[in-house]
């Protein structure tokens, strides 16, 4: 039987003090804590916090209008993948 914060994102992965997903610590002993960070991460809401944190790595890096674009680019062709 699933525990009811199975497959939450904010709650079996939330946001560290340094604003970075960490395992929650009750989580470590769960026998099913890999299935359900599996489950949290391919959520709707996981991939899009996901792709937000990549995009935003992305933009940091290559900087400017450069980086926007970039970051702009990327999320409408997964938004186009999602509507198919």
């Amino acid at each position: 039987m699933r525990p009811p914060c199975f497959g939450v994102l904010h709650e079996v992965f939330p946001l560290g003090p340094e604003g970075l997903r960490e395992v929650s610590p009750g989580c470590w002993d769960c026998p099913q804590r890999v299935a359900c960070l599996r489950a949290a991460t391919q959520s709707p809401q996981g991939r899009r916090e996901i792709t937000e944190y990549q995009g935003r790595r992305e933009e940091e890096a290559v900087g400017g209008v450069a980086g926007f674009l970039r970051r702009w680019s990327r999320l409408k062709s997964q938004h186009q993948r999602e509507g198919d």
